[in-house]
């Protein structure tokens, strides 16, 4: 608290003792409990499975027992504290204020004592008695003295006792928040409970306390969201999981439409929490990562493991995740208008999908729910069929939308749909759990179901799976953001190697270039690819802010993802933009490791070559004429530019071997732009350069920004790039001046006197783009 005023010490009751004592007795008790657990079980005439569970049961309960009783003798030990500590000081503050009053002296709130002798009376008194007024003034001067006494040292008692209340305050309320988290609100939790409450729900009767319940056992602390989502085991209290273990059980008989109507009897302010609950139930109890501190062990039971994952759920939405979600209606070829499949359990997916959606979305972390949507989307996805039969309004490529949509927010599912998973015991992968008994999960077939496919303007859900997989591109967190760079890795792959079957999508109308059949999911790759650009050309990884990324595509495979992203304009100008930043920075890089680590200008070039041969490849696929095929690379060119706020003037393209030219202004460099790129000192200027001279530029620009360089302004060959007055490097404008095709060239020929070394760097440049300098084809 703050300092206490004078009224509040006089009512402040302090009796932390008798708290000290009940919380002893407490832990005390709680210790004794959790000694007598062993005597329960060794006194039982049993053996085998049935006993390792109960052993390895009662060793939580026991952990836990002994855990909340140090937090009661925590509470114990701050509250005798707090006594000993505030009491004195509150009787030493009391025993003044009766002190004062008795002699005459006011105490105001703020504890100031003022002196309320009756003067006049006493002078009155003394009438002209000099010896006696003189008296009476020594009196009334020794008072003053007494009250500013009493005033600092009861002021500074009350601010003393402030003080140390707070540090008392402080512990006990963390003994109480141990507490809290030991024997949380779902501690009383029990599958009798989940019955009835569960059977209140259906029958409209649910009253505030059981729809409590319900929330508490499907409630996780911020730490423990925290871990979800970077993939750490979570472990909730036996009473959470048995409860919730409780509900899935219950819902067994039900269909999914009726599991998402089971709240519908109850009044409207009480069906949305409870229809979330249920939804959270399922997702937690869906998520292997949760379980109790006694999880499931070799050996245990396995009807009752104590961890979440598809055999916990329902077992009319667990088949709606594993079994084939489709079947084949006509015999129409798939691609053609006339082809359909029906999908039975249609009603239930869109049941399941409403009901997830009025659950904590923070929870979508690493369900198998979640892994179960993206694979039944994908499947639906990839049988190519137009129509779905018996349902008007919606289309296979709509369903899948809707499930990967919703799935899609989750990036350990993300991951492991792109991947398969982590292996597990046994030789299967995570997404295994997402077939029926015995199958194996086929990433190739999957992947390829939902990247080659035209969804026909229902692209936002892979697109949001696009953009999940590549979340964590550079987050702090080691785990996301290796989690990020196997994703990206595995949708870089494919797309690298199917290059050409991306170019040619199959659509109603015929053969479609990526981009232009489903130009949203261009624009993801785009976004999502972008900070991997240095990765898949090979760029060493500590120079990168990126990881997982765990090796390089060939150069083959990264024209073919520069092609299909370019066969959209919006995305062709963010990834080239990005590109040409990588770029620029590698050549700065290069000026300020000393001119002298030749792997940089080399791996420039590769992304240079890719760039520009991907672009050429999707023109070509185009079929465009030489002068179309020049028009169009000119227009792309100048998308690139006007792309990040480019300030150099567009030079025309001379031949086919000319590289994209490019310059943008660092203050205009988006954040977007600079993605994943060399790690380099925190003053570079960045910029995306590709022209020669431009290079060169750059490659000064890292020079000048070494904290212990050179004052270049009197360096013979590169003193007059430089400003005489502040010795800062001229602009790249400022240098070309309005003679371009004379001042660069000689900026040229001044750099290579200044690092006789650029012929190195020339030829580690041209080997990015094949080992005789020649561009790819």
């Amino acid at each position: 608290m703050t300092t206490p005023t004078r009224s509040q010490a006089e009512v402040i009751v302090l009796d932390l003792d008798e708290v000290a004592t009940r919380a002893e007795s407490i832990a005390t008790t709680l210790r004794g409990t959790a000694d007598d657990l062993d005597g329960c079980i060794d006194g039982m005439s049993w053996s085998g499975e049935g006993r390792k569970g109960a052993e390895h049961r009662a060793g939580s309960e026991r952990q836990q027992m002994r855990t909340l009783a140090t937090a009661f003798e925590n509470l114990a030990t701050a509250c005798n504290t707090a006594q000993t500590t505030l009491a004195p000081i509150l009787e030493t503050m009391r025993t003044s204020l009766a002190w004062l009053r008795k002699n005459s002296y006011e105490i105001a709130e703020d504890w100031s004592v003022t002196d309320k002798l009756n003067y006049g009376a006493a002078f009155a008194l003394v009438k002209d008695d000099q010896p006696g007024k003189d008296r009476l003034n020594r009196l009334k001067a020794d008072r003053a003295d007494e009250a500013a006494n009493q005033t600092v040292a009861l002021q500074r008692l009350a601010a003393s006792y402030g003080i140390d209340d707070d540090t008392c305050a402080q512990a006990i309320g963390k003994a109480v928040a141990d507490m809290g988290t030991l024997a949380p609100a779902s501690a009383g939790l029990s599958p009798a409970l989940a019955d009835s409450d569960l059977t209140a729900f259906e029958k409209g009767q649910a009253t505030p306390e059981q729809i409590a319940r319900l929330q508490a056992a499907t409630h996780l602390t911020d730490q423990q969201l925290d871990d979800l989502r970077a993939g750490r085991q979570v472990d909730i209290t036996q009473g959470q999981f048995d409860y919730a273990r409780e509900i899935m059980r219950d819902l067994d008989n039900l269909s999914v439409e009726q599991i998402d109507h089971l709240a519908d009897k109850l009044p409207p302010s009480q069906q949305q929490p409870v229809r979330a609950g249920i939804a959270d139930a399922l997702q937690m109890m869906s998520n292997p990562q949760i379980g109790t501190s006694g999880g499931a062990q070799d050996g245990q039971p396995a009807d009752r493991p104590d961890h979440g994952g598809m055999m916990v759920l329902p077992t009319q939405v667990r088949t709606l995740l594993t079994d084939n979600p489709q079947k084949a209606k006509s015999l129409a070829r798939a691609d053609t208008a006339g082809a359909s499949i029906e999908v039975p359990r249609l009603n239930d997916f869109k049941a399941l999908n409403e009901l997830l959606g009025s659950g904590d979305a923070k929870l979508a972390r690493g369900t198998d729910i979640d892994r179960g949507l993206l694979k039944q989307g994908a499947e639906i996805a990839g049988s190519r069929a137009q129509h779905i039969y018996g349902s008007s309004g919606d289309t296979p490529s709509s369903v899948a939308d809707m499930l990967l949509s919703r799935a899609g927010i989750d990036n350990t599912a993300v991951n492991d749909f792109l991947t398969g998973g982590p292996t597990l015991p046994g030789g299967t992968h995570r997404m295994d759990v997402t077939v029926t008994q015995g199958g194996h999960y086929d990433v190739e077939s999957h992947v390829a179901d939902v990247i080659n496919h035209d969804w026909d303007g229902h692209d936002a859900g892979i697109s949001k799976v696009i953009t999940t997989a590549g979340e964590f591109a550079t987050d702090p967190n080691d785990t996301l953001r290796a989690q990020s760079g196997t994703s990206v890795h595995a949708l870089a792959s494919y797309i690298g190697q199917h290059g050409d079957d991306l170019l040619h999508i199959k659509t109603l109308t015929g053969p479609k270039e990526f981009g232009i059949a489903n130009p949203g999911m261009a624009q993801a790759l785009a976004s999502t690819l972008s900070p991997y650009i240095p990765d898949m050309a090979g760029v060493r990884s500590d120079l990168l802010h990126t990881s997982g990324f765990t090796h390089d595509i060939d150069t083959g495979q990264l024209k073919n993802v520069f092609a299909v992203i370019d066969s959209d304009q919006t995305a062709a100008t963010q990834f080239n933009s990005s590109a040409y930043a990588a770029v620029s920075q590698l050549n700065q890089q290069f000026g300020t490791t000393g001119a002298h680590d030749y792997r940089l200008p080399e791996w420039a070039g590769s992304i240079d070559a890719a760039a520009r041969d991907g672009m050429q490849l999707e023109l070509e696929t185009r079929g465009l004429q030489a002068a179309a095929n020049l028009k169009a690379q000119t227009m792309m060119f100048d998308s690139v530019r006007e792309g990040v706020a480019f300030s150099a003037k567009q030079i025309p393209l001379v031949g086919a071997a000319v590289e994209l030219e490019v310059k943008a202004s660092s203050p205009e460099v988006k954040a977007w732009l600079l993605g994943s790129v060399p790690n380099l000192h925190e003053t570079v200027d960045l910029t995306s350069n590709a022209n020669p001279a431009q290079r060169y530029y750059n490659i000064l620009e890292g020079m000048t920004q070494l904290p212990d360089h050179p004052d270049f302004r009197s360096d013979q060959n590169v003193g007059r790039y430089f400003d005489p007055n502040t010795g800062k490097l001229k602009s790249f404008e400022e240098i070309a001046g309005t003679l371009p095709r004379e001042n660069l060239p000689e900026f040229d020929s001044a750099m290579r006197n200044l690092l006789p070394g650029l012929a190195n760097y020339d030829a580690s440049w041209a080997n990015g783009h094949d080992r005789n300098g020649v561009p790819h084809k």
